[in-house]
């Protein structure tokens, strides 16, 4: 029983001397003079002090759970830093604790708990004027992953549109924030399905490239001459035309897939925000319908 008011009054951050002097003023006397009283009614007030302080902690740890968990929150909104979130790393470890796992001395003291709430009040108003930045860079985020594999990013959440719903006060910047994040996660997903089209389509791209620099070879009257790199670009022209010729079977092997794929996701494969399939059956019979000759 002594022990356990003894841990209590440690966790709660309260003077064990104090404490128990309400109880009884002998069972921590200072000096020798003081007998200690064991009566039945000392007793009875010992073991109600001692649920009154398990209530209690149960009522702080509470409190400081509650605390926390939005603290981090914050910390996960503002990307807060290891070395920022050190000085409060013991209380933070309370989120994942049972009661009866929490026994540090004054981890649950209200001077404690006031300073966990005051960090919680500081980093509040810090986001208030940091959201729009992290809304913004989480757009930029987007449009990067859109741009890698050429789509068209969500236009609800356009920087400009952001800016205005922002300085509006009419949007909560964290539910901005939350669907950029959902957009974000969407597009990585069809990223991944689109990756198989997306590389064949630069093959195809570096194919055409390579298409555009042998015309222009073959209309250069001097590419036999004995200057430098005559023989690096001969050795390219050679390349050039065994590619060039794959092209047509590239474009057919592209139109394929892209009807695969469209089948399966029920809408259309864009490029740019522009049809790749009508893009690749519109060229397979221009090419179709036309020859390029190509001159040694």
């Amino acid at each position: 029983m002594w022990m356990k008011c003894t841990a209590y009054v440690r966790c709660l951050g309260w003077i064990f001397v104090k404490t128990v002097k309400e109880v009884h003023p002998s069972l921590h006397g200072t000096n020798s003079e003081n007998s200690t009283n064991i009566s039945d009614s000392t007793l009875e007030g010992l073991t109600q002090t001692i649920l009154k302080l398990k209530a209690e902690k149960k009522t702080r740890v509470l409190k400081l759970q509650e605390i926390v968990e939005k603290l981090h929150k914050l910390w996960n909104l503002m990307e807060s830093t290891e070395q920022e979130r050190r000085h409060f790393a013991k209380v933070a470890s309370v989120l994942g604790s049972a009661e009866e796992e929490i026994t540090s001395p004054g981890i649950l003291s209200l001077e404690t708990i006031q300073e966990t709430e005051e960090e919680v009040e500081r980093l509040t108003k810090q986001k208030a004027s940091r959201m729009k930045e992290l809304v913004l860079k989480k757009r930029l985020e987007l449009e990067d992953i859109c741009r890698n594999v050429h789509m068209e990013p969500d236009m609800s959440t356009a920087p400009e549109k952001i800016i205005a719903l922002i300085d509006s006060g009419l949007v909560d910047p964290c539910e901005l924030l939350s669907s950029i994040e959902m957009q974000i996660a969407k597009a990585n997903e069809e990223s991944l399905t689109r990756k198989d089209i997306m590389e064949r389509v630069d093959k195809w791209l570096s194919a055409c490239d390579e298409e555009t620099w042998l015309g222009e070879y073959n209309q250069d009257d001097n590419r036999y001459s004995a200057g430098r790199g005559a023989h690096l670009n001969l050795k390219r022209a050679e390349k050039a035309r065994i590619l060039v010729q794959k092209i047509p079977i590239m474009i057919d092997n592209l139109i394929t897939k892209t009807f695969a794929w469209e089948d399966e996701r029920k809408v259309p494969f864009l490029y740019d925000g522009v049809s790749c399939r009508a893009n690749l059956l519109y060229l397979s019979e221009i090419r179709l319908a036309r020859s390029i000759p190509y001159r040694k």
